[in-house]
């Protein structure tokens, strides 16, 4: 996907913030934290991005939803049940 939404633009301004902090060691610490968290911050989003797509397919049908976010009807279906398009490593 090669939209840029307001959502990734703040997160992308929250890096450059910490990027920004002039301590080294401060700005080392800050990212590192962020960086650790990413795997929770990610499992937190999917939940959230499900729980959204549930919510869209209680109103509309598959192929509206689909249409709606742009991606196919079995992704949709893939969503709703909480399947990663990602395989764990």
């Amino acid at each position: 996907m090669t939209e840029t939404s307001p959502a990734v633009e703040a997160i992308r301004a929250v890096i450059a913030d910490l990027a920004a902090i002039p301590d080294p060691t401060t700005r080392a610490r800050a990212l590192g934290a962020v960086l650790d968290a990413i795997p929770d911050l990610q499992a937190e989003t999917r939940t959230a991005r499900q729980a959204a797509v549930a919510e869209m397919r209680q109103k509309m049908t598959l192929a509206e939803t689909a249409t709606a976010l742009g991606i196919s009807g079995p992704r949709v279906s893939q969503i709703v049940s909480g399947i990663s398009r990602t395989a764990k490593k």
